[in-house]
């Protein structure tokens, strides 16, 4: 069986097709369901050889064992190994004079991560900084969750914020706090010509203290019925998209 410590796997049909039409370079290897007549594995399958990626047809309880879960479709798949904390920002920022960056302040729910990612592809960013203690690990059931949102995104772990938040402040990027005590709504918003990141925090406890206090604007997501909070991935969305009108606005 493949070194689960050195590899990076995603599973599932439509996660794979993503993968497979974004960035098939990317893919090592393609486990299958033996002997499948599902429609949708067969032409991964055809995909794949067009592609010439090597495919293994395997049983369903290896595919499991692999992919820590029961819902893999019948489809692994084995990406070339990254090394998250490898991504260079200075040749980023010099190429992306105005970039759209979500910070993702440890979270620690698999599901929400990928729904947060999911949400951040569509709404427009293009580079997530996530911060590698205290957070779950982009795991095959992150990108299940994400269903194909990571493809065509930089990706950058650290454990030091801070430094990374400053860097970015040092090359006109606005950063946008997230915060349910903040006195502004994220719909009074004001328009920002330069580059933007926001900082979305963790389940329960949101953004910490030491970034909050670095942010140049913090901005909470208005609650006008009788729950307490909404769900990260929610409040996500709806940040990231007011954001992405705040900006678009002006161009």
């Amino acid at each position: 069986m493949p070194d689960k410590d050195s590899r990076n796997y995603i599973y599932g049909i439509h996660t794979s097709n993503a993968q497979l039409k974004l960035n098939p370079t990317n893919i090592k290897r393609i486990f299958i369901k033996k002997n499948s007549q599902n429609k949708q594995l067969k032409r991964i399958i055809l995909i794949s050889n067009q592609h010439n990626i090597p495919l293994e047809e395997v049983e369903k309880d290896f595919l499991t064992t692999l992919s820590f879960s029961n819902k893999h479709q019948g489809v692994v798949c084995e990406l070339n190994n990254l090394s998250l904390s490898n991504f260079n920002l200075d040749t980023y920022l010099q190429i992306h004079k105005s970039p759209f960056i979500v910070i993702f302040d440890s979270i620690q729910d698999p599901r929400n991560l990928g729904s947060c990612i999911r949400t951040a592809n569509a709404a427009g960013v293009s580079l997530i900084i996530k911060k590698k203690a205290n957070s779950c690990e982009i795991s095959p059931l992150v990108h299940k969750a994400a269903s194909g949102g990571l493809q065509g995104l930089s990706l950058l772990e650290t454990n030091n914020l801070s430094s990374i938040i400053k860097k970015l402040k040092n090359n006109n990027i606005t950063i946008i706090g997230t915060d349910h005590t903040a006195s502004k709504s994220i719909y009074e918003m004001k328009k920002i010509s330069s580059g933007i990141a926001v900082i979305i925090g963790s389940e329960g406890d949101g953004v910490s203290k030491s970034l909050l206090s670095i942010c140049d604007e913090i901005y909470k997501v208005p609650i006008h019925g009788s729950v307490d909070c909404l769900n990260v991935s929610v409040a996500t969305g709806i940040v990231l998209y007011q954001v992405y009108l705040s900006v678009k606005k002006i161009k």
